[in-house]
């Protein structure tokens, strides 16, 4: 027969091809503050845009977001980083399974990631999975609850921000450092006939 996948979940991977010693350095150097349940630090200042020496990151995550709604989405409405902020996950520490709530997209950019540290993991919604289960032989993403994505340093992941995700322990002996990122729109979303119409901009001005 033919397979065919009903609404799969599109994930997109981007290569940052300039080095990033210069940006890891920076990241290792600023505050950082401990999340005591998981052990992983984030740091203190999420709205890291702000950065000059993030720069050129910045600019390569905004390139990669407007690639991805226009390819993915078919879409030419803007998406804007909302926040972005460093995660350092040292050896013992996890980052434990969640979603990025009032956010469109969502990315994850590897500063230091390597095989011996664990990769992201995604879950599949309750309401997608398999109420009853057979017992596959092997594993695939059409009988997973769970399915790993392996990364590498200078690699960008964006996915949709309502994807449940999570990392295993780290059991590698070197700090895990990614950083973070949640867009929305700056222009209107939906439409007035379906009401379904968002124009945060008209409110804002019928309401000051």
């Amino acid at each position: 027969g033919t397979l065919i996948a009903i609404f799969p979940t599109p994930v997109v991977k981007y290569k940052y091809n300039s080095s990033i010693d210069t940006e890891l350095k920076y990241i290792e150097g600023i505050e950082w503050k401990k999340v005591q349940l998981s052990n992983k630090f984030l740091t203190k200042d999420s709205y890291l845009t702000k950065h000059e020496q993030l720069k050129d990151l910045t600019t390569f995550f905004k390139e990669c977001i407007e690639d991805y709604a226009l390819n993915v989405y078919q879409s030419k409405q803007r998406l804007v980083i909302t926040q972005l902020w460093g995660n350092r996950n040292p050896r013992g520490s996890i980052h434990p399974e969640h979603n990025h709530p009032n956010s469109i997209l969502s990315g994850v950019f590897y500063l230091r990631q390597d095989s011996t540290q664990p990769e992201i993991v995604f879950i599949r919604p309750v309401r997608y999975g398999l109420a009853l289960e057979l017992d596959p032989e092997m594993s695939n993403p059409l009988n997973s609850s769970v399915q790993g994505l392996p990364c590498e340093t200078g690699e960008l992941i964006i996915f949709p921000s309502s994807m449940q995700h999570g990392v295993p322990i780290n059991e590698g002996s070197e700090d895990r450092i990614s950083l973070s990122f949640n867009t929305f729109s700056i222009d209107e979303l939906g439409s007035e006939e379906e009401l379904t119409h968002l124009d945060i901009k008209r409110l804002i001005d019928e309401n000051s």
